[in-house]
């Protein structure tokens, strides 16, 4: 049973790859003190960078946002910086798969038809494999971590990419065509 039909299976394709950018893939929440005052910091994290919210007393040199290059760097925890080392695979790939959908986005017919694979299957592939990375980081994070992680688009980005490995494709560019009776 196909989730998508075959005739809006590109179109899926790109949006699901720019989704895939502009969701967050997680939130965290930690609350304690902080310079003897109570401080809650939440955090949330996109592919490419995170914005963190500091609601408590003013510290010095706090930075509220970190571009996912400059995150394995971050903190001092070796389990946080190894969360944060796959977030940046997992952007990576996320980066790639937006590149791929401009492309498939701008030239549809001619990517179909020059392309020895499927674009939709490749961008499914792309999807699941970026959302695993950052699902395996947000779970990391949840054991290194205080307070609370939820993955937001580390559960979604990697079902999007199911649905596509999944849909039925017929005619040009598509894996599988239809039998004729």
């Amino acid at each position: 049973m196909a989730w998508v039909d075959s005739e809006y299976a590109g179109e899926l394709a790109v949006v699901a790859a720019w989704l895939a950018a502009l969701l967050p893939w997680s939130v965290s929440v930690r609350s304690g003190e902080l310079l003897g005052e109570s401080a809650s910091l939440v955090v949330v994290r996109f592919p490419f960078a995170m914005f963190q919210f500091l609601f408590g007393p003013e510290v010095q040199g706090f930075d509220p946002f970190v571009p996912v290059w400059a995150a394995p760097d971050f903190t001092g925890s070796a389990a946080v910086s190894t969360a944060y080392t796959v977030w940046l695979a997992g952007g990576v790939v996320v980066l790639v798969a937006v590149a791929f959908s401009v492309l498939y986005y701008a030239r549809d017919e001619l990517v179909e038809a020059r392309a020895p694979f499927d674009p939709v299957r490749l961008m499914g592939g792309l999807l699941l494999l970026a959302g695993l990375l950052l699902l395996a980081s947000a779970l990391r994070l949840f054991g290194a971590q205080g307070g609370v992680t939820i993955p937001v688009g580390a559960v979604i980005v990697p079902v999007l990419g199911l649905v596509l490995l999944r849909t039925e494709r017929t005619g040009p560019g598509g894996a599988a065509a239809t039998p004729e009776a």
